[in-house]
């Protein structure tokens, strides 16, 4: 609600429209954020004539991290500028050059898993992965040996540069998704809203179904849930570090069919 008439980043293919349909009216998601400042990142989009200032829409409030982006190194890199200069990747990098300046970007990430499995062999990246390359770009920017083009051009004011710089900031976000409880409880009052009136989670059998130990099983540890554990993803089949790991579910099956077929009989 506080966000909805902010100019606010998204980052995930195709999700600008669904963040607009959200009710955040000024969304735009990475690649038309870059259209708008094609100076960002030149290896993507040439420009015959590019503007002297990229747009005047007001500052970049918050960055939303819905999906996996278009190009990872775009992202980043524009994320990177918004966060850095408080949304205003036309200015100054004010939190690379004063210490003192607090980070004003919101950064939010719905998905904490690093990564998930599909068609590939090995597991691919997803958005854990990238909020650790993001942490660790955010920390080399910010200290005080952030980059050769950094070092030429305050080479002269050397002391005072130090001075005024912290050896490393830490990137300030939040994350959502399983397991975390804001997405349990979300998840609760949905099923809830559903049910007859007085319904309480007491009256309801509640299963989590994922192939993921560590974020589906762990959600439905944490709330006290029924949780399913498919053959079919990232899960390697490894039942003793489920004993380690504290992430045993209920019941183990080959798929979400299997489970059904369990719980739902003819």
């Amino acid at each position: 609600e506080r966000l909805k008439d902010e100019r606010v980043l998204i980052v995930g293919e195709n999700c600008g429209p669904v963040a607009r349909a959200y009710g955040l009216a000024k969304a735009l998601e990475v690649s038309e954020f870059g259209k708008r400042h094609p100076s960002l990142f030149p290896r993507r989009r040439e420009v015959e004539n590019p503007p002297t200032l990229d747009d005047d829409d007001g500052p970049v409030k918050a960055v939303l991290f819905f999906e996996d982006p278009e190009d990872l190194g775009e992202a980043l890199q524009v994320v990177l500028d918004v966060i850095l200069t408080n949304g205003d990747p036309s200015g100054k990098r004010v939190l690379v050059e004063d210490s003192t300046v607090e980070q004003e970007v919101e950064v939010w990430f719905t998905n904490p898993d690093l990564v998930y499995s599909g068609l590939a062999t090995n597991p691919r990246l997803t958005q854990g992965s990238y909020r650790l390359c993001l942490e660790t770009l955010f920390q080399c920017a910010t200290s005080s040996t952030s980059t050769s083009y950094y070092s030429m051009q305050h080479s002269e004011s050397s002391t005072t540069s130090e001075q005024t710089r912290t050896p490393k900031r830490k990137l300030i976000s939040n994350t959502v998704g399983k397991p975390t409880p804001l997405t349990g409880r979300t998840a609760l009052n949905k099923i809830l809203s559903q049910c007859t009136n007085n319904t309480t989670e007491e009256d309801l059998e509640i299963w989590t179904v994922g192939d993921n130990p560590f974020s589906d099983v762990a959600l439905a540890l944490m709330m006290g849930w029924n949780a399913g554990l498919v053959k079919t993803g990232i899960w390697d089949g490894d039942v003793e570090s489920l004993e380690k790991e504290n992430a045993v579910p209920t019941r183990i099956v080959d798929d979400v069919g299997v489970l059904i077929g369990q719980l739902l009989p003819e």
